[in-house]
């Protein structure tokens, strides 16, 4: 339970540090184009991780199941879902976008059970629910007339095809936790994604013969840098940590989380406004985390007794 506890808080932390780094990821938006700022941006945590786990482990030998694993993370969470996203938010107002990303908890929920029969209790449906609706409010706030630009076109379809992927990998991750260190599976998918990136990202600008200016500003490059290093790789060490402890179902639901965040760093940063109906939909998203992320008494003790008979939990 200690264990869980402290996933729960690590859990949280990601959160916030994930809603400010999207405004981070608007204001680098300026800079780069959006492909090359991913490239760069998991370039950085690529670097970082690999340090790491070269301190840490060395070079770790895995059998040919785990390289599949890591390739699939790689492919799937952060390949894929770098270059969809980036092709679909460019059709796609960032509201719509948002609201197609919400979706990311209920599907990993239903995954989750298909795949490896997580518990879909009626506290996760009802905390799956409220937490889309929470989202909703703090995405739209009182402009209520938005909801009409929902229509599903090409770029919403990218966006989904986007969520869906990393929804995937979080399901991947959970296999290749169970007999990698999480720390080896974070960096060996980090670095083998930048060298997918790097070839397509150099592929393309070979194609169109186009090479994106550098920035000379040292606080833009500082900011890259605590995106790629402190949000993505670190990130990406706790969330998939988590994964590992209490399920990819139930971290998923902190995603709930993350638009409300941003929104906060948004006022704070951004001089953007907030309504009385933010403020609904922020008590309706995290009171969804804690209803889909809580056993509940009754699951708890049966957990409780399961282990004390020596069962799996």
């Amino acid at each position: 339970m200690h264990e869980e506890k402290k996933a729960k808080s690590l859990l949280l932390f990601v959160v916030i540090i994930w809603g400010l780094n999207v405004v981070m990821v608007k204001y680098l938006s300026g800079f780069f184009p959006p492909l090359e700022l991913a490239t760069y941006r998991i370039g950085a945590a690529a670097v970082l991780l690999g340090v790491v786990v070269w301190k840490m482990y060395g070079f770790v030998k895995l059998s040919l199941k785990e390289w599949l694993y890591i390739a699939g993370i790689a492919v799937s969470g952060i390949f894929l879902h770098q270059i969809l996203l980036g092709a679909g938010i460019q059709t796609t107002d960032a509201s719509t976008s948002s609201l197609i990303l919400g979706l990311n908890p209920l599907m990993t929920s239903l995954l989750a059970f298909a795949i490896f029969r997580e518990a879909l209790t009626w506290r996760k449906i009802s905390g799956l629910v409220l937490g889309l609706l929470g989202v909703a409010l703090v995405i739209f706030g009182d402009s209520w007339e938005q909801t009409a630009s929902l229509a599903f076109g090409t770029g919403e379809l990218l966006i989904f095809l986007s969520m869906l992927v990393y929804v995937i990998s979080g399901l991947i991750i959970k296999k290749a936790t169970q007999t990698v260190p999480v720390m080896v599976v974070t960096g060996y998918s980090h670095v083998l994604a930048t060298v997918l990136l790097l070839c397509f990202t150099g592929g393309k600008s070979f194609i169109t013969g186009e090479v994106a200016a550098l920035p000379a500003d040292w606080f833009v490059w500082g900011v890259l840098i605590f995106s790629g290093w402190v949000a993505t790789a670190l990130g990406a060490i706790w969330w998939n940590s988590g994964i590992r402890l209490i399920g990819a179902g139930r971290t998923a639901m902190f995603l709930n989380g993350m638009p409300i965040m941003s929104l906060l760093f948004s006022v704070l940063l951004l001089g953007e406004s907030i309504t009385w109906v933010h403020g609904i939909g922020f008590l309706m998203a995290f009171f969804a985390i804690y209803l889909g992320t809580s056993q509940g008494k009754v699951n708890m003790k049966r957990q409780q007794g399961e282990i004390a008979k020596g069962q799996p939990a």
